[in-house]
């Protein structure tokens, strides 16, 4: 049986908000240092130029990292692929999931985006987020079903009758 794509795309930009409003928060603190030292020192454009360049390379990079980023789920498994010039590409099988939590911050409910937190049995990544996706709620329901599905065909329920798949044979001691 072929694995069906519940879910193929990148997670929304809306999960760079914060960024967006730090560099801004930054640049007007930038501003005010400079109109305000501005009556002491002789304005220096320059100095504000690589300020507001290296600010808004801070706030670029989660949104080109963002953009980099592509999350593929399908009924077996989870693969993320990340990167600009160097591409990691990670996978998760739904097996492995133990525990989804599904989280929208205000800001980005506006956006009708929200955040799975999933709790593995992985040692190496105990906890991985799939951050900023649309109808998180909608992508939850179908994962729990996916990883329910999973788990019957790899532990199906011991049966006695020997033409279903998974038959076992009862033993007496």
């Amino acid at each position: 049986m072929a694995n069906q794509v519940i879910f193929s795309g990148a997670p929304s930009q809306a999960c760079n908000l914060p960024a967006l409003l730090k560099g801004g928060a930054v640049m007007a603190m930038i501003g005010a240092i400079h109109v305000c030292a501005s009556t002491s020192f002789p304005f220096q454009w320059h100095v504000l130029l690589a300020q507001a360049g290296a600010v808004l390379i801070g706030v670029s990079l989660p949104f080109v990292k963002t953009a980099f980023t592509r999350i593929v789920i399908d009924t077996a498994r989870i693969s993320w692929t990340q990167g600009i010039l160097h591409r990691r590409v990670s996978i998760l099988e739904l097996s492995r999931i133990q525990h989804i939590t599904s989280i929208q911050p205000w800001w980005q409910r506006l956006f009708g985006t929200g955040t799975l937190i999933l709790m593995t049995d992985d040692l190496a990544h105990p906890v991985r987020r799939l951050p900023a996706i649309r109808d998180a709620d909608h992508l939850h329901k179908l994962l729990d079903e996916a990883i329910a599905a999973r788990r019957e065909r790899l532990n199906p329920a011991n049966t006695f009758d020997p033409d279903a798949p998974g038959y076992t044979q009862a033993r007496s001691v």
